[in-house]
């Protein structure tokens, strides 16, 4: 039997992940926020929420660094489904929470997921794909981003006009289910078998230990836990509390920003190998400081939401250039290495809400977004001494 090409691989990673990020999170996230924070649904305070997100990070954190090992041990792939399905059952139980008490069971069931897949999914790409394929999984996932985009923006809309705000958080864990089945079809990858688990865990933390690169890395996620925050949908909240738009159109300006910034994907696919980390990394972090700091200035939606666009699109350069980055400097045990990464970040983001939460309540969310500005340029600075360490290492220019 021949071995597949990376193409291969490309493609059930594109599948299997746009899926998720472009259609079933372009479905519930118009509506995710308002239901948790707004009358129309629970209603949580800017304390709760924090609160809410927090615990999520507890349980990440608590969990990540096994489950990599786990993932090298007994597969990769096995361990990205599983993370799939809890995350299905996390937002059927959504869907038919009333109340804070009740929510709290997501963030558990969320907290699980994201150590079950943080370093499963990225390792079984690399380990079958190398640096090659990887860099085109993420162009072309970008890029094909634009009709899934299009289609989960386009069905949000329409559940907007006509169904309730419950509907859509539902519809988002059976479309989970779905794609957590398909990846079972996957070839399965793994780490060494043969090595103990303290071996094993041992790994991640040396490789951590002996690479600058790999440290800078994880301390400039700390200052993008705001920014992050803030895209993943925080700015709905702003748009609806700010000019009081109705769902439908909350879920249309959702779907112009999605679009436009899947434009990132194109430039990609085109540039190819020869873009440079200074360009997927410095430069895009520049581009989202000042729109964040502009964003906090916008006095209309149209404006405020082409911010949005900018600060987004300059999101994905950052991914695409951090994953690359991150997985030069990791030799073996790819899985739990990267979830000892993810592990740390996990406990940045313990913090990170609290502390951001805090923020938003005393502040308020507008000035929020300057403070969203400044951190982008504290993260900028720290890429850039992590692309000095690497060409040190490498030889190379960044």
């Amino acid at each position: 039997m021949t071995t597949p090409g990376y193409r291969y691989f490309v493609v059930r990673y594109v599948l299997a992940v746009g899926a998720v990020e472009f259609f079933a999170f372009k479905v519930l996230d118009p509506f995710y926020l308002q239901f948790l924070t707004t009358e129309r649904g629970i209603g949580l305070t800017p304390g709760q929420f924090a609160s809410f997100v927090a615990l999520g990070g507890w349980v990440t954190m608590a969990l990540d660094y096994l489950t990599g090992a786990l993932a090298d041990k007994a597969g990769r792939r096995a361990s990205w489904a599983a993370a799939l399905f809890v995350y299905a059952a996390a937002m059927i139980w959504l869907s038919r929470a009333t109340s804070f008490r009740q929510a709290l069971v997501v963030p558990v069931l969320q907290g699980i997921s994201w150590a079950l897949s943080s370093g499963s999914r990225e390792a079984w790409l690399y380990d079958h794909a190398g640096q090659e394929g990887t860099r085109r999984a993420m162009a072309a996932l970008y890029l094909y981003s634009v009709p899934l985009t299009l289609a989960g923006a386009a069905l949000a809309t329409r559940l907007g006009q006509c169904a309730p705000l419950r509907a859509p958080i539902a519809l988002t864990g059976a479309i989970m289910l779905g794609v957590g089945l398909f990846v079972l079809t996957f070839p399965e990858n793994y780490g060494s078998r043969v090595r103990r688990w303290r071996e094993v865990l041992s790994s991640g933390l040396r490789q951590f230990r002996s690479s600058r690169v790999l440290q800078l890395l994880a301390l400039q996620s700390f200052f993008m836990t705001l920014p992050v925050w803030i895209n993943s949908a925080w700015w709905l909240t702003f748009l609806v509390q700010e000019w009081h738009l109705e769902p439908s159109r909350v879920a249309l300006s959702f779907g112009v920003t999605a679009t436009a910034a899947a434009a990132a994907g194109l430039i990609l696919r085109r540039a190819g190998h020869l873009i440079r980390y200074r360009a997927l990394l410095l430069y895009p972090s520049a581009t989202a400081a000042a729109a964040y700091l502009l964003m906090a200035l916008a006095t209309v939606p149209a404006v405020f939401v082409g911010l949005v666009v900018v600060a987004v699109a300059s999101s994905y350069f950052r991914a695409t250039g951090i994953t690359l980055l991150r997985n030069e400097h990791i030799g073996e045990e790819r899985a739990t290495a990267l979830s000892f990464l993810s592990t740390l970040e996990g406990a940045f983001w313990v913090v990170g809400p609290l502390l951001w939460g805090a923020v938003i309540g005393r502040v308020g969310m507008r000035v929020s977004f300057a403070v969203a500005g400044l951190c982008s340029v504290a993260s900028m600075g720290l890429l850039l001494l992590a692309l000095r360490a690497h060409g040190a290492v490498s030889g190379l220019r960044a």
